[in-house]
């Protein structure tokens, strides 16, 4: 009689979108109640994605050759949406930024402010 496993899926991504909805979402909210942190500040903190999700790739496989030992085997899936969210998620936030950026510059120097 030939032995079942269990298999259990792990979506990797998922954890690093949701980190960086929380920690992107309260950079914009600290900078609307502290103008001195900077748009370019933000901005500067992409790589803290590449990290969180290497983090969490990290401790899934971890994770995985623990439970390999009981018997269970893991199959890692990369959650494919959740990482398309984020790309689209950043680049809403840049066009977002260059609108307030662009509305400070009309509000204190006038139509003046942009010149080609």
């Amino acid at each position: 009689m030939e032995q079942k496993q269990n298999v259990r899926i792990r979506r990797v991504g998922t954890l690093t979108f949701g980190c960086m909805l929380v920690v992107f979402g309260i950079l914009f909210l600290v900078h609307i109640f502290v103008p001195w942190l900077d748009y370019e500040v933000i901005f500067r903190c992409w790589p803290c994605i590449l990290i969180v999700l290497g983090i969490e790739v990290l401790a899934g496989n971890y994770q995985a050759s623990k439970m390999t030992g009981e018997g269970c085997r893991v199959q890692f899936v990369y959650d494919k949406t959740a990482i398309l969210l984020t790309i689209f998620i950043t680049f809403f936030s840049m066009a977002m930024a260059v609108a307030d950026f662009c509305i400070r510059c009309i509000y204190v120097y006038g139509d003046g402010c942009v010149r080609f």
